[in-house]
């Protein structure tokens, strides 16, 4: 009885520590299935990451498949976006680099614990040498939302003026936005640092050799791993039509 106890003690304090580290337990899902079969899933084993569309990614290029579809928008991004312009934009990096393995981020964990099938890319850097005035962004933007439209990732939604920029008058001098489907996303920056009433764009593109005014925008998509759609699928089954719960794990 006292081994039993003293066994019992120590799962606590085990438990305990591990909330108080940060870890806690992986939820679990109960729900009856079609057959009418009681079916309890354990989020640990969930193949994608808390907050990512799981279901969505079955009919979605996996990270081999994507590079073609992902060149073709880019290239599309840029001409739209020069020809609105009348600017030249050019990559941070040979174009041949874009999808290179350093530019591929796996993900470490699903956010319940276990591992996640699912892999990142950050690539596609493309930066302008200047920025047409201000009242010509909007056609700029609009552009460039066409093209991402018409490839199913939306318009661009502009993020709120930052406090910093609040108090310019009726426009910032910098715009920054996202168009995304919750898989793909390009994200794009329209700036004028000369426009800065307070100098410090200025001051900052000096010291950083930063172009003073600029556009700016860049490709990054989260996909299945390659070689992994098959495995994928068949660990997702179980989740199909769940509400995802909250992330227990940081990863």
């Amino acid at each position: 009885m006292r081994t039993n106890a003293a066994l019992l003690v120590a799962l606590s304090l085990l438990l305990s520590g591990c909330s108080i580290l940060g870890f806690e337990p992986s939820p679990t899902t109960t729900y009856t299935d079609e057959t009418g079969a009681e079916v309890t899933v354990d989020w640990i084993d969930y193949p994608a990451h808390e907050g990512n569309d799981g279901e969505k990614l079955l009919d979605y290029p996996d990270q081999a498949e994507l590079e073609s579809g992902a060149r073709e928008l880019v290239e599309q991004l840029r001409v739209a976006i020069s020809d609105s312009s009348g600017l030249a934009l050019a990559s941070s990096e040979p174009e041949q680099d874009w999808f290179v393995d350093k530019n591929w981020y796996p993900q470490s964990g699903n956010g319940y614990g276990g591992e996640s099938m699912l892999i990142t890319v950050n690539c596609c850097d493309f930066t302008s040498d200047s920025a047409p005035k201000p009242g010509e962004w909007q056609r700029v933007l609009d552009a460039a939302s066409q093209v991402t439209q018409d490839a199913g990732l939306g318009k661009f939604i502009l993020d709120d003026i930052p406090e910093w920029c609040a108090n310019t008058g009726e426009q910032c001098w910098r715009w920054t936005g996202t168009a995304t489907d919750g898989i793909q996303w390009v994200s794009i920056k329209i700036d004028d640092g000369a426009l800065d009433p307070t100098g410090d764009a200025a001051k900052d593109a000096e010291d950083f050799g930063w172009p003073l005014a600029s556009i700016d925008f860049s490709y990054g998509a989260t996909v299945v791993r390659t070689g992994k759609s098959a495995e994928y699928a068949d660990a997702l089954n179980p989740f199909l039509g769940l509400e995802q719960p909250s992330a227990t794990s940081s990863d």
